[in-house]
């Protein structure tokens, strides 16, 4: 059952995947579409999902689920699924790991790791570097952990 994203408590369950390029606007209508579709539809063992979603800085599609309901592992596989079906059909590529996003003033800005890597060897100890941790689990950490300085998130393994 898809809801708004605001009304899901801070503790929901919160997956984050990431556009290796930017998502136009015409292209974000299409998405919103088929993701409001696959969340109103969204099951688990009988059991409605309640969930939601975001896109933010045109790059990230941030998928909610209320913390009132315990997921299965199917129903996060039909998910997984569900996004590798929006990266075939819209040709992008949401869930590639060794793409490192990070702010750059108000922009957004990706590289591959290893040029990230490259780029942190030359950081002064006293520079902010805001990079997505797009491992944080609730709506919660999302909110407050997501955008962080490099020095307080794992990419700090980098420096």
């Amino acid at each position: 059952m898809f809801v708004d994203f605001s009304s899901l408590n801070l503790s929901s369950r919160v997956w984050i995947f990431q556009s290796e390029t930017e998502i136009n606007k015409n292209l974000e209508d299409l998405i919103k579409k088929e993701l409001t579709e696959f969340l109103e539809n969204w099951v688990s063992h009988g059991r409605d999902i309640i969930s939601s979603f975001e896109i933010k800085y045109k790059t990230f599609i941030v998928i909610a689920v209320s913390d009132s309901i315990n997921i299965s592992g199917c129903s996060i596989d039909t998910l997984i699924n569900f996004v590798k079906s929006l990266e075939n059909k819209y040709n992008l590529s949401l869930m590639n790991k060794n793409i490192i996003k990070f702010k750059n003033g108000s922009t957004v800005s990706s590289m591959n790791i290893s040029d990230f890597k490259s780029k942190c060897e030359k950081i002064n100890n006293n520079e902010e570097l805001i990079v997505f941790n797009n491992l944080v689990n609730s709506i919660a950490d999302y909110r407050n952990k997501w955008e962080i300085d490099i020095k307080l998130s794992w990419h700090k393994r980098y420096l």
